[in-house]
């Protein structure tokens, strides 16, 4: 990837969506089904959903400097979100600060700064906005969530309910002011120094919320999953945990206005759970799961041989353990409108495709990005418009916004209408 300039402005006459008329359906080869068992759980089965004859998001904007002004360095962004009025919210762990930029991609102000006074923050991984009034920064560092105004103002300041660090924070806080934080429980005891090689083992997930008004925490069940993790001995004496590449695992996103969308991910099959657990809604599609090919594997082993010469034997081991297809789905996401945004596998060389549903099941079109967001960074579905973190050929940090032009990605049967 090419460096970025601070900001390129494009001209999108209007804000669309690839979606089907009645008379296309066969197409897309997308026949629909809409099925009510009998316990009240609708079941929407689509044919294979359409690959390449979508919309294409386009970035319009982009924030960032190698050198120049401070404000516009980014050291590791881990959070990013956008309001009404367009403004863009710019959480970087390193610098410990939150930055405010205009549309037009302007700085206008820090939001937060480093520090353990109100509204400071120090190691802060996580970050969104709720009512477009309330900036909610999770640091791990203070075990805290931090409530603060768009102005900078600390608002509330709250005790983290599950207390666990990752790269980047995986809970957020619905549009009631409860937090929600994925937590998960093996009934295995932990052994010390650890058996090597392959391991099988399984836990179960829940979602835990936090209502700070009636300081109530409660759960969902998710269900139980397994796993499969290679251990070895590293060059440091301690142990390595590797997960066998490209298998399936669970992946849970809540809906801010109520509900969890859950998939196992090893096929195209996503459900919506009620608050209590239980299944309301399914969605699935015979769109097949791309294949591990050969290449596949000895792309995994050169690149962790190259990272560390003397675990190519580990490298070969792991990539012959991985299954003959990918996980079908590699992210779920859902937008200020409450649609969800199934991200597909592909290709590693492959821009990221989503298919958009609405909390019905009913499908809305799909869409590509012109761009690859940052692994692990999550994107931003704001009026339409997709918030993303990019990273140059030298890993420096952008953040970027697209917009859906008023053309398919390609020559396309598709009509395109407002999203």
């Amino acid at each position: 990837m090419s460096r970025l300039p601070r900001a390129i402005t494009i001209l999108i006459p209007a804000i669309l969506l690839a979606a089907c008329s009645p008379g296309q359906s066969s197409n897309l080869e997308r026949a629909v089904s809409r099925d009510t068992l009998p316990n009240g759980t609708v079941v929407v089965h689509y044919g294979e959903l359409p690959m390449g004859d979508v919309a294409l998001a386009e970035t319009d904007l982009s924030i960032g400097e190698v050198e120049g002004d401070p404000n516009f360095i980014f050291g590791s962004v881990r959070s990013i979100d956008a309001g009404l009025d367009g403004t863009i919210y710019v959480l970087d762990y390193q610098a410990a600060e939150v930055r405010a930029f205009d549309a037009g991609g302007r700085f206008v102000r820090k939001v937060a700064n480093r520090g353990a006074g109100p509204g400071e923050i120090t190691e802060a991984n996580g970050m969104v906005l709720v009512g477009d009034s309330i900036l909610w920064i999770q640091d791990h560092a203070q075990w805290m969530m931090i409530g603060v105004s768009t102005e900078g103002k600390e608002l509330k300041r709250l005790p983290m309910h599950v207390r666990s660090y990752g790269y980047v924070w995986s809970g957020t806080v619905d549009n009631g002011g409860r937090v929600w934080k994925h937590r998960s429980h093996s009934d295995e005891e932990p052994t010390y120094p650890p058996e090597e090689g392959l391991t099988e083992g399984s836990s179960r997930s829940y979602m835990v919320s936090f209502d700070p008004v009636v300081d109530v925490t409660d759960s969902v069940y998710l269900g139980g999953t397994t796993y499969r993790t290679m251990i070895s001995r590293n060059n440091r004496g301690g142990h390595s945990y590797r997960p066998v590449p490209n298998q399936p695992g669970p992946i849970t996103v809540v809906d801010p206005d109520g509900g969890i969308w859950r998939t196992n991910s090893d096929s195209y099959r996503v459900v919506r759970l009620d608050e209590r657990g239980d299944t309301v809604l399914v969605i699935d599609s015979d769109t097949p799961a791309p294949a591990v090919t050969a290449s596949d594997r000895a792309e995994y082993i050169e690149t962790m041989v190259e990272r560390n010469p003397d675990e190519r034997r580990l490298a070969e081991q792991l990539a012959a353990l991985m299954p003959d297809t990918k996980p079908v789905i590699a992210s779920l996401t859902v937008d200020d409108e409450g649609r969800l945004w199934i991200r597909r596998t592909g290709t590693d060389d492959a821009y990221p495709q989503f298919d958009v549903f609405d909390r019905d099941g009913s499908y809305h079109g799909s869409v590509e990005l012109a761009f690859r967001p940052a692994p692990y960074i999550p994107i931003r579905i704001r009026q339409s418009r997709v918030y993303a973190v990019v990273l140059d050929s030298l890993d420096v940090p952008f953040v970027v916004r697209g917009v859906l032009s008023n053309a398919p990605r390609r020559d396309s049967p598709v009509q395109l209408e407002r999203f």
